[in-house]
């Protein structure tokens, strides 16, 4: 009903409706936009697995950097779901990501 849908996803938070992932992404689809943002599915995912792979202490110097690159490139997808509205990363160079991630969207 609301798939890919921002408008609809919003209708769904304010009538406090519970939200189910098909909700968000209809089977067969690959992404979903939020603020303008085209959001891939399992963006989370790859996120998240970026962050282990920079705290990993047997990953390489340029492992740990291509993973922060690809943090900087996922963390407007992150920014526009409203994840950092709710989730705090202990990882301070993530939080600094997510934090200029978020001048995109207040300017």
């Amino acid at each position: 009903m609301y798939n890919n849908d921002h408008v609809g996803i919003i209708k769904i938070i304010m009538t406090q409706q519970p939200v189910s992932p098909e909700n968000i992404l209809a089977d067969g689809a690959d992404y979903a936009e939020f603020k303008g943002v085209q959001v891939r599915k399992a963006t989370v995912a790859a996120f998240i697995a970026n962050i282990e792979l920079l705290e990993n202490a047997k990953a390489s110097p340029e492992d740990k950097h291509q993973a922060i690159r690809v943090l900087m490139d996922l963390a407007p997808s992150i920014v526009a779901i409203g994840l950092p509205q709710h989730v705090h990363f202990k990882n301070e160079i993530v939080e600094s990501i997510i934090k200029e991630a978020e001048k995109q969207f207040t300017s």
